[in-house]
């Protein structure tokens, strides 16, 4: 699904003139996966409550593609207190939390009609733990306290507002090119590109601002650090564990599948550190042990 990059290939489908990837082999994936497991592609969300698939109550996030700025929807595949499964396809459900801006079209799913555009729930809830809790205390209304164990992707490199004085030298300039290409490999191929020598302050600062603010809509250290803090109140202490690599692979791009290696490597460096090795036996023993959570 990441093979071609339409926008530098001009290979956009009609209407689809803002992201980079086509919408229709990620659909295609989904479905495929769908009716592997569950013999059909169009079962609903709410069809999997009750069934032999309804033992781990799963939900994903996604924003509305018109108001960003609003709450999370959250498809559910299970019944709480005060929430009940979706009823638009797993599909849909699975399209609408990947609809990166920029990588995939937004979807539309129109059911209950008129129907709502969405996008990736990445735009500010790129962490869901805090909703994992809430939706938790849906689920289990009699319990206490839950076990929580958070699994990141990697910690970005600290985010900065470039300063003019720095958009000159050439180790700026050649990250800003080297930043291009990743995103778009196939840049090259465009006229003039090879005449491109460096880019102007003001582009540069534009570009890194733009990056900057990226980041910080999609940040999810703040959510790990308020339940971190949360976790350790003397009122109410639960246990809570995040494993997040922190050191190169926070910021390979979500295309970057072909870098599944050095992920790899890095993750298993970090998991076999002597403190994270004894954060994992806490973290395992807790899970084995439930009654420690109600």
């Amino acid at each position: 699904m990441f093979k071609v990059d339409q926008v530098v290939a001009k290979a956009i489908p009609l209407g689809d003139d803002r992201c980079r990837f086509d919408f229709n082999v990620l659909e295609t994936a989904i479905k495929t996966l769908i009716k592997e497991r569950l013999k059909s592609e169009i079962v609903a969300m709410s069809e999997l409550s009750g069934t032999t698939y309804s033992t781990c109550p799963t939900f994903v996030v996604a924003k509305f593609a018109s108001d960003v700025a609003g709450p999370p929807e959250i498809f559910r595949s299970y019944f709480g207190e005060n929430v009940a499964p979706s009823q638009c396809k797993i599909w849909q459900a699975a399209r609408a939390t990947t609809a990166a801006p920029s990588f995939f079209k937004e979807i539309t799913i129109d059911e209950p009609p008129p129907g709502i555009a969405f996008v990736d729930g990445g735009l500010k809830f790129n962490n869901p733990s805090e909703l994992a809790l809430r939706e938790a205390a849906e689920l289990w209304p009699k319990s206490k306290t839950f076990c929580l164990v958070s699994i990141g992707t990697g910690q970005p490199k600290p985010e900065e507002i470039l300063h003019k004085s720095k958009t000159n030298n050439t180790e700026t300039q050649n990250h800003f090119v080297r930043q291009l290409k990743s995103a778009m490999p196939d840049l090259e191929k465009l006229p003039g590109w090879k005449k491109v020598k460096n880019f102007g302050p003001g582009a540069l600062a534009l570009i890194k601002m733009a990056e900057t603010l990226s980041g910080l809509v999609t940040d999810s250290e703040d959510a790990h650090q308020r339940l971190l803090k949360a976790s350790q109140t003397n009122e109410n202490p639960r246990p809570y564990f995040r494993f997040n690599v922190e050191r190169g692979v926070g910021d390979i791009g979500l295309e970057d599948w072909k870098k599944e290696e050095q992920i790899t490597a890095r993750t298993t460096t970090y998991l076999r550190r002597h403190e994270m090795e004894g954060k994992q036996r806490e973290c395992v023993k807790y899970l084995l042990k439930p009654e420690k959570c109600e």
